[in-house]
């Protein structure tokens, strides 16, 4: 492998060198024939390339750029960058969000940040970048970026091209990429203070200011903001519950309950609340037992609090020649809490030992310890920062180049010292002959020192990520055409990738430390060629405009060898008012470290219930990387027009399809794994003592506390290239803006609907249609709203609509229903100095819809915050 890739870097250099000689040599020729652009002050001029092109003042050809500015940034009623974007609809929140779930490795969010998922396709098929660099990853296993480390209050705007956009900027954009504009323009001090409560303790901060000095060649720019947000419990839900008969569900409640249940002879048994022992074993009920919820103490959403700071500098050396640097640091930190569950096998060693039947052999109880120890706190955190600088130059002609280099470091630490059960502990306290100190599961209380010990269980995930990135590129005109002059934009860039892990286990006293590292370099060279066809110069009765777009990238991995991605563009305009476009491109996702290591990213052995042939099934389930993953490969097509009729009318409806094959799928927790039998080959039942034996002592990381005796089935979830997703939808919009003296009216509405969603879980299996399916991009969203300003006020009504979809996992599927929210906003700015505003979130308080699984709703397309109302302040010095 190292051979081959080797002499593949060797050829890719060769080439690459003898493109840059080639392109070296012509473009001073070329550009001869190219008039002069006057020259233009740089610092004022910082934001010309539009997201989609790396050539300046070029829109993307073919593409929809789907655009937030700076007044909608500042009105929209939300504390993060993150839950910004999450009110486009064509961001779908599956993947990591902070409400939990577990569709697309949300399970693995450990440190609670949320990740961009355009299309629903992953969050790892999204490509994030501010000013047009990349962030570095974050999150345990370097499997998302969480963009509120860029302070809303330092927005310009974001942009959004739903479009796959490898060819452009490399691996990662295959649904699409966002990037986020800073603020370039500000002289003197903005400041915001923002609080939003509810009526369910729920409670939100924010306080921001930027500052920042602009002069004739440069500009400084720095901006900070805080926010915090108080636990919101489930106590204080009234939708939120496990028994979900009274909605013609099921009984969902945990067994681990205290009292317990005992499991004996085949039979089971209720505790009675009062407890056991073995003078009142004969009262024990066979066939009976007890179910419970503790989840009114559980924080739906956790405590968080979240610092972020972003600084950005400009300024012109000579005449033609500009430094820059920007850099931004973050850290978030909270708290998630673990239910302390016991699954016990008890002998009759232990003093306080039941067996309803009246023989001596093991018995098993499931137990919890919730009312003796809480649920189990434990802290986490995540830091991240970025750093880059470098100098734009003109060359000759119109010809521009740009030199930077980024360093970024990421770090999140889930702090869980009280993890659950440790096992050892665990068999240790139930075989203690010493009725002060042994456990008993039976009812009564315990010793609190064996408490302790029981629950000093360390799983301690630690992830970090490194991200140097050289970059160089150069733009500029080529040579006229009638219809313009035909631009270019040529560059190369060396990416170096590294990732840490470790996962510490055991007990305080005897930690063990499993981590793994890995770095990879990353070569690119790419070019984009913008062809004017039809321009201002020949234009034409039904040719007002045709241009033509071409982008190719190349890039060469030490660890997966090649790849290269054209895209191509098209955008017609036969008449003023009617643009017509089309794209056509590939696109690819290089596989994490975490997804190709063995030890990292969560890998081990698990103590998993789920559904079965027969009920609920208890079992171990596998979890790790693959070393043998190959990338994942996409091709997308999209066509799209745009209309303006009248002045203030717009309207534009974009087609698009997405082939997307070899998708890394991790198999562990899926619906139907146990039940569907294209997953028959993952899946071992009734596995023999000898088996499970072997395989917790086969040197994988136990993550939780296996009951041997419990295990009914092993499933092997650890990664694989399985997926295929064949998509197609349609983007649409409609806006319309009016100015009627001194009062300005603006509405619209903007969503997205799927045709059709195939997918394919495992290879062979064949394409099924799992559109409108839970833990699946919905079918149909939108977001429409009205508003109107007159003088000094503003406001603004909006509403938020998720189609219907199916809950799957249940016979027969249920309906769930559609979820319509409405916000309103309503501002005053008193003078040029202050302005105030309130809003409402959910201003009719709806609760999610209900959903036949634990909990009651779906976190990953639901909000389970109440009503929220806010109040803002923000003034200008």
């Amino acid at each position: 492998m190292k051979n081959r890739v080797a002499k593949t870097r060797l050829a890719y250099l060769g080439r690459a060198a003898t493109v840059a000689l080639a392109i070296g040599v012509a473009m001073p020729a070329l550009a001869q024939e190219v008039p002069v652009a006057p020259a233009e002050d740089t610092a004022q001029n910082d934001a010309i390339v539009v997201t989609g092109s790396r050539i300046r003042g070029i829109e993307p050809v073919g593409s929809n750029v789907i655009a937030i500015d700076q007044d909608r940034i500042l009105a929209e009623p939300v504390t993060s960058t993150n839950d910004l974007l999450r009110r486009v609809p064509q961001v779908v929140s599956l993947g990591a969000n902070r409400a939990g779930g577990s569709a697309q490795n949300g399970a693995a969010n450990a440190t609670r940040g949320a990740g961009i998922n355009l299309r629903g396709l992953s969050t790892q098929a999204t490509l994030l970048l501010y000013d047009g660099k990349r962030f570095p990853p974050q999150g345990t296993q370097g499997q998302f970026t969480d963009p509120s480390v860029i302070p809303s209050i330092a927005l310009g705007r974001v942009e959004v091209v739903a479009d796959g956009a490898s060819a452009i900027y490399g691996s990662d954009a295959v649904a699409g990429v966002v990037n986020f504009i800073l603020r370039k323009d500000i002289n003197g001090i903005e400041t915001r203070a923002r609080y939003g409560f509810t009526d369910a303790g729920y409670n939100e901060k924010q306080f921001a200011a930027i500052a920042g000095k602009t002069w004739s060649g440069g500009h400084l720019t720095i901006a900070g903001e805080y926010t915090q947000n108080d636990p919101l419990y489930g106590a204080a839900l009234d939708f939120y519950q496990n028994d979900n008969r009274p909605n013609g569900g099921r009984d969902l409640r945990n067994a681990n309950c205290a009292p317990g249940t005992i499991t004996a002879g085949g039979g089971t048994y209720a505790i009675p609340a009062s407890g056991v022992t073995p003078a009142t074993a004969g009262t024990l009920v066979r066939g009976t037992r007890n179910l419970c919820f503790y989840g009114g103490a559980e924080p739906i959403i956790s405590e968080q609090d979240r610092i972020s700071v972003v600084g950005s500098f400009s300024q012109d050396l000579a005449p033609g020649l500009r430094v820059f640097a920007d850099g931004f640091y973050s850290r978030r930190e909270g708290v998630l809490t673990i239910a302390p569950n016991v699954n016990a096998t008890v002998t009759n060693a232990n003093p306080f030992y039941v067996n309803p039947t009246g023989g001596t052999g093991p018995v098993t109880v499931t137990y919890s310890l919730f009312p003796d120890t809480g649920l189990l706190a434990n802290d986490y955190y995540g830091t991240f920062w970025n750093a880059s600088a470098g100098v734009e130059a003109k060359l000759f002609g119109d010809f521009e180049a740009t030199f930077y280099y980024a360093h970024g470091q990421s770090e999140d630490v889930a702090d869980r010292r009280r993890s659950g059960i440790n096992a050892a502990a665990l068999t240790a306290a139930l075989a203690d002959t010493n009725p002060a100190t042994a456990l008993n599961v039976f009812g009564g209380r315990n010793n609190p020192a064996t408490l302790a010990r029981i629950t000093d269980n360390l799983f301690i995930i630690t992830g970090r990520t490194k991200l140097d990135v050289f970059n160089l590129q150069a733009d500029g005109s080529l040579f006229q055409l009638p219809g313009g002059a035909v631009r270019i934009a040529v560059g190369g860039e060396h990416r170096i990738e590294h990732t840490y892990t470790d996962l510490i286990t055991g007990q305080a006293a005897t930690p063990r430390s499993l981590n793994d590292a890995g770095t990879r370099n990353v070569d690119a060279v790419f070019g984009e060629l913008f062809v004017p066809i039809f321009g201002a110069g020949n234009a034409v009765p039904g040719l007002e405009q045709l241009s033509l777009s071409l982008a190719l990238r190349h890039e060469n991995y030490s660890d997966f060898g090649s790849t290269t991605n054209p895209k191509i563009g098209l955008t017609y305009k036969p008449v003023q008012g009617v643009t017509l476009r089309g794209s056509y491109g590939t696109s690819f996702r290089a596989p994490t470290f975490a997804e190709v290591s063995t030890v990292a990213g969560g890998a081990g052995l698990y103590f998993d219930t789920l559904p079965g042939p027969t009920g609920n099934l208890t079992g171990i389930g596998i979890a790790g990387g693959n070393p043998d993953l190959t990338p994942e490969t996409a091709t997308t097509w999209s066509f799209g027009a745009e209309i303006a009729p009248i002045d203030g009318l717009s309207a534009s409806l974009t087609y698009f399809r997405i082939d997307y094959t070899d998708q890394i799928q991790a198999l562990r927790g899926t619906p139907g794994l146990l039940t569907n039998p294209i997953y028959a080959s993952f899946v071992q039942f009734n596995p023999t003592p000898t088996q499970v034996d072997a395989l917790v002592n086969s040197g994988l990381p136990i993550n939780a506390a296996i009951n041997n005796s419990l295990v009914t089935f092993i499933a092997d979830g650890r990664r694989q290239n399985l997926g295929t997703s064949l998509m197609r939808g349609l983007d649409f919009s409609l806006r319309y803006d009016r100015a009627i003296g001194d009062v300005r009216l603006d509405a619209g509405i903007q969503g997205t609907y799927l045709l059709d969603y195939k997918f394919e879980a495992v290879p062979g299996s064949g394409l099924v249609d799992v559109r409108d399916s839970i833990g699946i991009a919905q079918r149909y969203r939108h977001q429409a709203d009205i508003g109107l300003s007159a003088g000094g006020l503003r406001g603004r009504v909006t509403w938020n609509h998720l189609a219907g979809y199916y809950n799957t996992g249940v016979t027969p599927r249920q309906r769930i229903s559609n979820y319509d929210t409405l916000d309103f906003y309503l501002g005053y700015e008193v003078d040029e100095r202050l302005t105030l505003s309130v809003d409402v979130r959910n201003m009719f308080d709806e609760d999610p819809p209900y959903v036949d699984i634990a909990g009651g709703y779906d976190p990953q397309a639901a909000n389970p915050v109440p009503r929220l109302f806010s109040v803002t302040a923000a003034v200008k010095f």
